[in-house]
């Protein structure tokens, strides 16, 4: 059985909900001001106060869902102002 090839333009074709775009480590950090050592570091140390706890565990790392870190963040904003 020859194995399935996806080629990246076929990626622009699959339907994600808005929602569910995905984050990996990189793209977490880059959004919350941290490098991707830094994020990792967090995660290693269970640290959820700095970075949202990741949706999924894959082999290829720790992912988040956009609609949770948008309400993650969300959530620290009204701490940060007591709330």
């Amino acid at each position: 059985m020859m194995p399935l090839m996806v080629k990246e333009a076929d990626l622009d074709r699959l339907e994600v909900p808005e929602d569910y775009e995905v984050l990996d480590a990189t793209a977490l950090g880059r959004r919350l001001g941290f490098k991707r050592d830094t994020v990792l570091a967090y995660l290693s140390r269970r640290n959820f106060r700095r970075i949202p706890r990741p949706n999924r565990q894959l082999a290829m790392g720790p992912v988040w869902y956009e609609k949770s870190v948008r309400e993650w963040e969300a959530k620290e904003e009204g701490r940060a102002r007591g709330e």
